[in-house]
């Protein structure tokens, strides 16, 4: 990482080390980037979902991804889930505004942690179908 300069505001902080931080992540694999998903290092500017949504297949993440929603509960990890859910959707061909419904229900809990996993179960069978009728390449 690069000596951080001085900065006159938060936004221009923050955009800096998530830049710095996207650099880093973008010299890491596919395998190399799950291993720090799985072992819950992610970094505190969520650039490790764009570096992933970038280089990784629906294959190659969905199982990893798909424990993430189900293990990360609670307010705390509410943007983990957002930004975890978001790379699977985009991965799907689902775009980002408007956020589709199912992935509304299975990264908030605003129903309850039993609605929020259901949804994640529907979610597992749409990637599954998704991956059945298209097979990685």
């Amino acid at each position: 990482m690069s000596t951080p300069p001085e900065f006159s505001n938060w936004q221009e902080a923050w955009e800096w080390y998530a830049s710095q931080t996207a650099a880093d992540l973008a010299t890491q694999s596919v395998d190399g980037l799950l291993r720090l998903i799985q072992t819950r290092q992610y970094d505190p500017y969520y650039q490790i979902w764009y570096t992933l949504s970038e280089k990784a297949t629906l294959a190659q993440c969905a199982p990893t991804l798909l424990n993430v929603l189900r293990r990360e509960s609670g307010d705390h990890l509410m943007l983990v889930r957002y930004h975890c859910a978001a790379v699977l959707f985009h991965l799907l061909g689902y775009p980002d505004d408007p956020i589709p419904p199912l992935r509304a229900r299975a990264q908030w809990d605003q129903n309850g942690e039993e609605a929020r996993q259901t949804a994640v179960a529907e979610l597992a069978a749409l990637i599954e179908t998704h991956l059945r009728q298209r097979p990685a390449a």
